[in-house]
């Protein structure tokens, strides 16, 4: 499941700001084995920077240099939708797919005013969903929740192509519509993603640091002034001392919130565990053994937490990858942690 990433977001506003020229690649079709996805992006810059990939290989490098080619036009750009083959000829390995193809939507990022909505859309608590027209001149519009125009082109043709609730509602990006007349590419607004970490320990450490490169917005809490340094944690959005449970009601976990439980002790893990319970988190894992954690559900059920409720806890956290130390606990966190988004 691709979404519109935050990372892409954060590269199309600084180059504007920056006064950068750049081109957004979307993938909006595929046919046969590709690399990637529908609503894989990629930005190139008319630095030849690019952020994001959409397969790699000389089927990417392909959709670069035509990107580069319209930045670099005398002519004023305007978007437009790229058919690309991926054979032997544009993949560099002798194992690629002859056959597949792919459609690219390129198209240039000149409205400061549209992008920095979106990114404000992102931080916000609401849901929404971006819809580009696949026709001539592909204009973008802004929907939210309810189906009301927040910003953009009307699209007064949209409903009629399939119920409006389904649109509203998509979990990935798509394209709806009729293939040949009107189309448009629909993707869900993918809110900032939050990370809370309870503990300040050396597996929250390694967490922190490797959750960065996954945009995670990383929060860490613990009780103990000589841990909750930001110094320890130079990745995390905001490290705070603080009590566990006054923290964690003060920080108010959501459903965009995944949660590592990763404390000095059973009864500061329990007091974690019984706070987070009463709030709809994405994800909760626990870090210990099964004899620990054998002991901290069988306390929260003998204090009235039902077992539909503790179904929600993952632990022993983390894929079972046989990790050993901090690092290759944390990258075990994280793999189940992406699994779960990913889902």
């Amino acid at each position: 499941m691709f979404l519109i990433e935050d990372t892409i977001i954060q590269a199309i506003v600084k180059a504007q700001t920056m006064q950068v020229k750049a081109i957004l690649a979307t993938i909006i079709r595929t046919e046969g084995s590709t690399p990637r996805e529908i609503g894989t992006q990629m930005l190139v810059m008319d630095t030849s920077q690019t952020v994001g990939t959409i397969g790699g290989g000389v089927a990417e490098k392909l959709i670069t240099n035509k990107a580069l080619d319209l930045l670099t036009s005398d002519h004023d750009v305007s978007a437009e939708l790229h058919h690309q083959a991926i054979n032997q000829e544009t993949q560099t390995d002798s194992f690629s797919v002859c056959g597949a193809t792919m459609d690219v939507l390129l198209e240039p990022v000149q409205d400061k005013p549209f992008w920095q909505f979106v990114q404000n859309l992102q931080k916000s608590v609401n849901d929404a969903v971006l819809v580009t027209s696949l026709v001539p001149p592909y204009s973008r519009s802004i929907l939210d929740s309810d189906g009301n125009l927040l910003l953009g082109q009307p699209q007064q043709e949209l409903y009629s192509a399939e119920k409006r609730q389904d649109i509203l509602s998509i979990k990935a990006a798509k394209v709806i519509g009729d293939r040949d007349e009107k189309r448009w590419f629909v993707e869900p607004l993918l809110k900032t993603e939050r990370l809370l970490i309870l503990g300040a320990g050396h597996v929250a450490k390694e967490v922190a640091f490797y959750a960065k490169a996954l945009n995670f917005q990383v929060t860490v809490i613990d009780d103990r002034a000589t841990f909750a340094l930001p110094e320890f944690f130079t990745s995390a959005h905001s490290v705070i001392c603080s009590d566990f449970t006054p923290g964690i009601k003060n920080y108010e976990p959501n459903s965009d919130t995944y949660v590592v439980i990763a404390t000095r002790s059973h009864p500061t893990d329990a007091e974690c565990l019984k706070e987070i319970l009463n709030f709809r988190t994405k994800y909760v894992g626990m870090l210990g053994g099964t004899k620990k954690i054998s002991a901290i559900v069988n306390y929260l059920q003998e204090n009235g937490y039902t077992s539909q409720s503790l179904a929600r806890l993952k632990a022993p956290i983390g894929l079972d990858i046989h990790a050993q130390t901090p690092s290759e606990i944390a990258i075990s966190i994280l793999a189940e942690i992406i699994s779960v988004k990913r889902s």
